[in-house]
């Protein structure tokens, strides 16, 4: 098998702590260099995104959401999904909070404050609305705590990657005061930072990020 992969990238990152927390053999590659105007990557992938997996016998399978389950049910040792249907329903729910009210707030916000003209406005309204997602998503966690207490999930494949997101919003935006209301969250940092599968994850995207803002200082010096 062989994973499309971005170290920057959450998505990607989402998968390659399933492989490491499950010891899959996988290979971890970066896309073709032109893989966003390639002909040839579209047609592996028709969206033209990161990540994508190449299974063995040919299949192409895009989407983290759904490379992370195929590996569930393909390679369930070891599990990481809860014993109880209920359990597994709270994790999935996680996972949808920190997908669709947390990351998805979190990311146009480095485009708006990257913009040539700043539109104030609208990112004030992008605050507030990553201010939400967050307030629901830290309600449901317990500080010091994986997703599911006890035991790390598919839930912590996403929370992993989105907690190093806001880690990189609040330098990006010089807010380092963003996070104060949620204790459980900012927690969580250290959570994921301890745990073998999840800290490789953290300091592959850590390593990237520097190499990403030495790049960019470089090209406005």
């Amino acid at each position: 098998m062989q994973l499309y992969s971005l170290p920057l990238s959450p998505y990607a990152a989402r998968v390659r702590g399933a492989i490491y927390a499950k010891g899959l053999p996988v290979e971890i590659v970066p896309p073709p260099a032109d893989w966003r105007s390639s002909a040839k990557y579209r047609e592996i992938n028709p969206a033209v995104r990161i990540p994508v997996l190449l299974l063995d016998d040919g299949t192409v399978l895009p989407e983290s959401g759904v490379i992370v389950e195929y590996f569930e049910d393909a390679y369930p040792t070891p599990s990481l999904r809860p014993d109880t249907a209920e359990a597994v329903a709270r994790v999935r729910l996680i996972t949808q909070v920190a997908d669709l009210y947390v990351m998805q707030a979190a990311r146009p916000l480095f485009d708006l404050l990257d913009a040539k003209s700043r539109n104030d406005e609208a990112i004030s309204a992008q605050f507030a609305r990553l201010d939400e997602g967050l307030r629901h998503l830290d309600a449901m966690l317990l500080a010091g705590e994986y997703a599911f207490p006890g035991q790390m999930t598919t839930a912590d494949l996403w929370l992993t990657p989105l907690r190093f997101t806001i880690e990189t919003l609040m330098r990006f935006a010089h807010k380092p005061r963003l996070m104060d209301r949620y204790k459980s969250f900012t927690a969580y940092a250290e959570t994921a930072k301890k745990d073998a599968a999840l800290g490789r994850v953290w300091d592959e995207m850590t390593e990237a990020r520097e190499d990403f803002m030495a790049v960019r200082a470089a090209s406005v010096s």
